[in-house]
């Protein structure tokens, strides 16, 4: 992929064009290399612009691939009102597996598996994509709650354990569910493991599945 390179006097505004070149050139190089060969130099070069242009943005690596994880975040798993909880958290979770069938997905698991080693980049992901994880359920938590949806009380420790199950099972299913070349081994279909982690999210907010559809008891 190439763009033109906008190295331009100082004062110009950013083209935000070349702001989406350079993270998709990120997501390209982080899968194709994953983080040890993630550098300015080689993002840069992916998307035809200049290592001067990509600093203007990010002045760090880890910077830019904090961007990357928020773009992934913010594209799949906001502005979502199906109107009932359950509508909400399925489509909510259907997004978040649509990630890892995506181009985005083996970029996000780089990261995630990087950050143990880097403390830089692990405070990066906690703002970027915990955070606004953890922002998204509870937004959908308040939702329903404004809906008149019966929901048990929870709090910001509850909201933040069922925010790392969400993104704990990304990283586990692709680490223990992946399957060897040479396993006979059948993972289930991904619509199997949406509605497992439905049903769990729900208990935890003291909701049964259908309770919407059958008038609100749960």
């Amino acid at each position: 992929m190439t763009t033109r390179d906008d190295t331009a006097p100082k004062g110009r505004p950013k083209d935000p064009r070349v702001d989406a070149a350079l993270i998709d050139a990120a997501v390209e190089v982080l899968n194709e290399s994953g983080w040890a060969a993630f550098t300015t130099t080689a993002v840069a070069r992916r998307a035809g612009a200049s290592t001067a242009s990509l600093y203007r943005r990010w002045p760090s690596k880890q910077a830019l691939a904090g961007a990357v994880a928020r773009r992934i975040a913010l594209d799949e798993l906001g502005g979502i009102d199906t109107g009932s909880l359950e509508g909400d958290l399925r489509e909510f979770l259907v997004r978040k597996q649509r990630i890892l069938g995506a181009s985005t997905g083996p970029a996000l698991l780089s990261l995630m598996g990087q950050a143990a080693h880097d403390a830089e980049l692990r405070q990066i992901l906690h703002d970027d994509v915990y955070l606004m994880v953890r922002e998204q359920l509870d937004a959908l938590v308040s939702q329903a709650v404004r809906r008149g949806e019966p929901i048990r009380g929870m709090g910001p420790e509850q909201i933040g354990v069922l925010t790392l199950v969400l993104i704990g099972t990304v990283a586990a299913r692709s680490v223990f569910l992946a399957r060897p070349a040479a396993s006979t081994f059948e993972e289930p279909p991904a619509t199997d493991f949406v509605e497992a982690e439905l049903q769990l999210l729900l208990a935890a907010l003291g909701r049964a599945a259908g309770a919407a559809e059958r008038g609100g008891e749960g």
